[in-house]
C-alpha cells in the first residue's frame, strides 16, 4: 500500500511517536528546540500546551487521529510497492511495484495511470529452470529515476535484469530498452541504489551476477567510459549492503554497510562512505575499466563512555545539501539487542577523513597498518580527469590504498537520538523555519 499524508499542524518537541500500522511507527524529531503550534487534532492529553511542549516523551498519536489527512492507494494482487519517486513539477508520484508501474496524484494518491510490466513466459520458464521459485521469477522494480521529462526504471525481470526509459507523462510509452546487468540486481532480495547525474551518467551499486557473488559500484551511460570496482576483491567490497548514493560537486558518494575486512577478531559489520571522482577514466595497463579514485572510510555512530556503545549498521540516509549534512539511521546487529540511533555527518568531516592516511595490509597474515596518504588534499583535476597524469606508481597506489585510517566522526559526541528495543528503518529530514531559527524535523520509520 502507498500512503500520502496531507499538511497537518502539530505540536512537535524533542520526539513524538506516531503509530502507523501496518507500516510501523513514525517518529517526529524536531531539532534543536521545541516548535510549538496549536494542534489541529485533540489527542486528549492531560497536559496544558506549554507543559506539553517541554515534555521529552509524548503520548503515542493513534493512527486514526491522522486518518483525516491521509490518502492511500492499493491494487488487488499487486505486491512490493518498494520504489517511490516524487515528480513535484507534475504533481505526481511514480510508484514501482512487482510487475507494475503507477502514476498517482500527489494530492490524494488517486490513480492517474497503471502499466503492467512483467516478464514474458519464456523468461519466467528459463528462470524457474534454474531453480528459482515462481515468486522470485517476477519483475521487481528496483530503479526508478526521473531525468528531465523521462523516467529511467529497471526491474529484476525474472533474474534477467532489464531497464527502460519511459515518458514521464505517459509511462506506457517506452522510448528505449537496455540491459539491466550492473544497473539492477538479479535477485529481488539483493539491495541496490542508483542515481543519474546532470550529464546523464548512471551510477549504480548492486550485484552484477546471477549468483550474487560480485557486488559492484558501476558507472554506465553518458559520455564517460564505464567503470567498476575491482572484481572478486573482498577488500574493496565485502558482502556490502548498499544504502544510498549522492552527487556532490566533483564526487559521487556511496553509503553502505559491509563486513569489516580490517577487523581482526571475528566477523563484524561497519558502516562506510565510499567516494569516486566523476571524471575518473580508469587506469592504463593497471586498473583498466576500474576506478582509480575509489576510497572508503568508516562512519562512527556510538554512545560515548569508557567503552563506547556502537551502532554499526547503517540502514538509511538523508542528504541536506543546504547544510552539507548527511543524516543516517544506525542500528545494532539483527542478532543483538534491538537498538537504534540517528547520527549526522558534515561533508567536511568526510573530506577530512579522505585527506588523511590509509590503512593497508601487506598480506593476509599481517595486520592492517596506517600508511601516509601519498596525495593528501587530493584534487580531481580538470575535466579530462585524474587519468591525465597517471603513472605506474600512482596506479599501484590506487590499487592497494583505498581504505582510510581515520574514522568519520559525527557532528555531536553522542547520537542526536537513540532508543532501545526498536529498529529504525527509514529517515527523511525537513527544514522548518521557526520564529527565530531553523529546525531540522526528522521523520523516522520503523520495521515493526
Amino acid at each position: 500500500m502507498v500512503g500520502v499524508v496531507g499538511p497537518v499542524t502539530m505540536a512537535m518537541s524533542l520526539w513524538e511517536v506516531v503509530s502507523l500500522p501496518p507500516v510501523g511507527l513514525l517518529l517526529l524529531l524536531c531539532l534543536p528546540l521545541c516548535l510549538c503550534q496549536q494542534p489541529l487534532v485533540n489527542f486528549e492529553s492531560p497536559f496544558p500546551p506549554l507543559l506539553e511542549c517541554t515534555r521529552k516523551v509524548h503520548p503515542i498519536v493513534p493512527y486514526k487521529a491522522l486518518s483525516p489527512w491521509m490518502s492511500g492507494f492499493s491494487r488487488p494482487g499487486v505486491k512490493d510497492f518498494s520504489q517511490l519517486t516524487l515528480d513535484l513539477t507534475r504533481n505526481q508520484l511514480i510508484v514501482g511495484a512487482r510487475n507494475h508501474l503507477f502514476r498517482l496524484s500527489l494530492s490524494n494518491a488517486s490513480l492517474l495511470q497503471a502499466v503492467e510490466w512483467g516478464p514474458d513466459e519464456d523468461t519466467k520458464r528459463s528462470c524457474q529452470s534454474k531453480g528459482k521459485t515462481e515468486d522470485e521469477c517476477q519483475n521487481y522494480i528496483r530503479v526508478l529515476l526521473i531525468t528531465g521529462r523521462r523516467i529511467f526504471t529497471c526491474g529484476t525481470n525474472a533474474f534477467t535484469p532489464v531497464c527502460t526509459t519511459r515518458q514521464i507523462g505517459n509511462i506506457s510509452r517506452v522510448m528505449d530498452t537496455v540491459n539491466g546487468v550492473a544497473r539492477c540486481p538479479y535477485d529481488p532480495r539483493h539491495n541496490s541504489t542508483a542515481m543519474v547525474t546532470e550529464k546523464g551518467e548512471l551510477y549504480a551499486a548492486t550485484v552484477i551476477d546471477f549468483s550474487g557473488r560480485d557486488p559492484v559500484i558501476y558507472r554506465s551511460l553518458g559520455n564517460m567510459p564505464p567503470l567498476r570496482t575491482a572484481q572478486y576483491n573482498s577488500k574493496w567490497l565485502n558482502d556490502p549492503h548498499f544504502i544510498s548514493v549522492y552527487e556532490v560537486g566533483l564526487f559521487t558518494y556511496f553509503f553502505l554497510r559491509e563486513n569489516a575486512v580490517e577487523h581482526d577478531c571475528g566477523r563484524t559489520v561497519f558502516s562506510r562512505v565510499a567516494r569516486v571522482c566523476k571524471n575518473d577514466v580508469g587506469g592504463r595497463f593497471l586498473l583498466e575499466d576500474t576506478w582509480t579514485t575509489f576510497m572508503k572510510a568508516r562512519l562512527n555512530c556510538s554512545r560515548s563512555g569508557e567503552i563506547p556503545f556502537y551502532y554499526n549498521e547503517l540502514q538509511s540516509t538523508f542528504y541536506l545539501p543546504e547544510q552539507d549534512l548527511i543524516y543516517g539511521i544506525f542500528t545494532t546487529n539483527v542478532n543483538s539487542i534491538s537498538a537504534s540511533a540517528v547520527c549526522a555527518f558534515n561533508l567536511s568531516a568526510i573530506t577530512q577523513a579522505f585527506n588523511g592516511p590509509f590503512r593497508y595490509q601487506e598480506n593476509p597474515r599481517t595486520s592492517w597498518l596506517s600508511t601516509p596518504n601519498p596525495i593528501p588534499n587530493f584534487q580531481v583535476g580538470n575535466d579530462r580527469g585524474p587519468g591525465e597524469n597517471q603513472t605506474e606508481r600512482s596506479l599501484q597506489d590506487a590499487q592497494r590504498l583505498f581504505l582510510m585510517s581515520d574514522v568519520v566522526q559525527p557532528v555531536s559526541t553522542d547520537p542526536l537520538l537513540y532508543q532501545d528495543n526498536i529498529r529504525f528503518s527509514k529517515l527523511v529530514v525537513d527544514i522548518v523555519q521557526g520564529r527565530d531559527t531553523l529546525y531540522h524535523v526528522m521523520y523516522i520509520g520503523t520495521g515493526e
